[in-house]
Parts: structure tokens; C-alpha cells; sequence
């Protein structure tokens, strides 16, 4: 006939405290979601209102019509001849390069024996073009990257030599210097069209 003796106050209460903590959350959940469903319902009712209460004239003025955004327009980019500053090794180099635009791919192509010898440091590549779609009055930004060809390296990968330019609101394209943090890996200046 023992008793277990009861637990004193002050262990009782972390569980009488959790409880509470619990019971007004879910009582301040509770009131948030019917303050947010009264906003939804007061806002459904505004534009019935608000038609009900116009009284009937006739149009002072007629409605504004949308101006259509003009058709993009189709422009060809095209790789007219590449300047070798530095070819990025001793003798001739073959390259591939990708041209795109706003981050996406518009072309590829490779050109071997790039030379930098003097008289021989100007290429002109063959099909090094392609279509791009461009909305009126915008700029696209034309970016070229570059990989030195090697045996020994696998395709992919960052590229050995990078650099950027503008097709204009007007259509020009000023020349894109295209190199490294360091001109002995390579260095080019391309001079591209749009047509």
C-alpha cells in the first residue's frame, strides 16, 4: 500500500509549458488563415461591386489597341577572317572554335594550321556562319571561345582562350579580341558580320 510519490511542480512544468506553446500556435495559425481567407473573399467581391455601381454612358473615347511587338528579324553572323596574334604553340596550330550568342551555341567550326608567322597570321574560315533570330532595338551578346587541338586531350573542357562582343541595336560587330590571361596559349582578334 505505497503511494508512488507525485512528481514535485518544477519537473511538471517543461511539459505543461510545451503544451501551452503548442495550443497558441495553432490558435494564432488558426486566426491567420481565416484573416486570409476573409482579404481573398473582400477582394472577389470588389469587382462585382465596382460594375454594379458604373452607371451606363457611352465610351468618351475609344480603347487604346495594343501596339503588336514587331517580328524579330533573321540575321546572319558570319566569321569573316581571324587575325593570329599568337597561335598558341611553335609551328602551325588547328583550333576549334564555338560562336554564341546570349549563352547559347550558334556555330562551331575548326581551323587548322593556324599560323602567326607574318603574311601567313590571317585566316578566312570556310562555312563559319549561321541564322539568329534577333528582336528589334535588342543587343545581343556574342560571346567566342576557343580549344587548341591535342592528341593528348580529351574534347571538351574549359576553353583555352575566350573573349566577347556586341551585335548592335544598328547590326555592326566590332572586332573580338579572343585570348588567354596569357598570349602565348593563344590570341586572336575575329572579325565577324551580320547581314
Amino acid at each position: 500500500m505505497t503511494d508512488e510519490p507525485s512528481k514535485p511542480w518544477y519537473l511538471q512544468l517543461p511539459a505543461k509549458l510545451t503544451a501551452g506553446v503548442v495550443f497558441l500556435v495553432a490558435l494564432t495559425t488558426l486566426a491567420g488563415n481565416l484573416l486570409e481567407l476573409n482579404d481573398k473573399r473582400r477582394v472577389l467581391e470588389q469587382p462585382a461591386a465596382a460594375a454594379d455601381s458604373v452607371p451606363a454612358q457611352p465610351a468618351q473615347r475609344e480603347p487604346a489597341t495594343p501596339v503588336p511587338p514587331a517580328d524579330p528579324r533573321r540575321v546572319r553572323i558570319g566569321v569573316d577572317r581571324i587575325a593570329v596574334r599568337n597561335d598558341g604553340s611553335p609551328g602551325t596550330t588547328d583550333w576549334r572554335f564555338v560562336v554564341e550568342a546570349d549563352g547559347e551555341s550558334l556555330f562551331a567550326f575548326r581551323q587548322d594550321d593556324l599560323d602567326d608567322t607574318v603574311d601567313r597570321n590571317v585566316a578566312v574560315p570556310r562555312e563559319a556562319a549561321a541564322s539568329l533570330r534577333v528582336a528589334p532595338g535588342a543587343v545581343v551578346k556574342l560571346t567566342v571561345k576557343g580549344w587548341r587541338g591535342s592528341r593528348f586531350r580529351l574534347a571538351g573542357g574549359e576553353p583555352d582562350v575566350a573573349g566577347e562582343g556586341v551585335l548592335t541595336r544598328e547590326g555592326g560587330i566590332a572586332p573580338i579580341r579572343v585570348g588567354a590571361a596569357s598570349a602565348e596559349t593563344g590570341a586572336f582578334t575575329f572579325y565577324l558580320s551580320a547581314e
